[in-house]
């Protein structure tokens, strides 16, 4: 599996989302990422995952209101 590391810039345009909102994810551990030195790189393969996850939760969520 190829490993697709992105920088919080590349991250913000590929999630279509402001650079300070991709901050507010990282502040509250809400996506993975990991640290080279001060800067935050993000593995894209593990975003998508990420964003997979929150779609299948969210279906959850709809299903129990």
């Amino acid at each position: 599996m190829t490993k697709n590391i992105c920088d919080i810039k590349e991250l913000s345009t590929y999630l279509k989302v402001s650079i300070p909102q991709v901050r507010k994810l990282v502040r509250a551990k809400m996506i993975p990422y990991f640290r080279i030195g001060n800067r935050y790189k993000f593995d894209i393969n593990e975003v998508n995952k990420w964003i997979e996850n929150l779609q299948e939760n969210e279906g959850e969520n709809i299903l129990f209101l």
